[in-house]
């Protein structure tokens, strides 16, 4: 990936070590992994960022995998012949940094992303060593230059 003059820059001034940090980014275009993606060159910049601040950087692309939709953490226990969500929730349950792209159609995230956040829902009955909620620990936050305010 790329970056232009402002994001090197801010790359190169960056003083602060990141590497004991992890990053998963669900890439959530409705294309399949191989295809040509808008949301992937703009997730692939956010990407190199981290890296370079020396976060660890997985990027999962769920369109084509077998997600079995339902608020259930494993849908196999209810009759779904597979679900690919185990691996991934694993992955996103033990990353520092959620990030969740996905393309914007008709002021609507896509119906990948809307898979995604309801099986991320489903998690949030989960309970850390301490008895409280696992998820309660992270927040994510995204962010679109049409509702951006200065």
């Amino acid at each position: 990936m790329v970056l232009n003059e402002r994001q090197e820059a801010l790359c190169a001034g960056n003083e602060t070590d990141f590497s004991g940090l992890s990053a998963v980014i669900l890439n959530c275009t409705l294309k399949r992994a191989g295809e040509a993606s808008h949301t992937d060159l703009l997730l692939s910049v956010h990407a190199e960022i981290m890296r370079r601040a020396g976060v660890s950087v997985e990027t999962i692309r769920p369109a084509g995998m077998p997600v079995a939709f339902g608020l259930q953490p494993d849908t196999t226990k209810r009759g779904w012949p597979e679900d690919a969500w185990h691996g991934i929730g694993t992955k996103v349950a033990a990353g520092d940094i959620p990030i969740l792209g996905t393309p914007i159609w008709l002021g609507e995230e896509s119906s990948v992303c809307g898979l995604m956040i309801e099986r991320l829902y489903a998690m949030s009955a989960e309970l850390n060593t301490r008895g409280s909620r696992a998820s309660t620990a992270r927040s994510a936050t995204t962010s679109s230059p049409a509702t951006r305010t200065a």
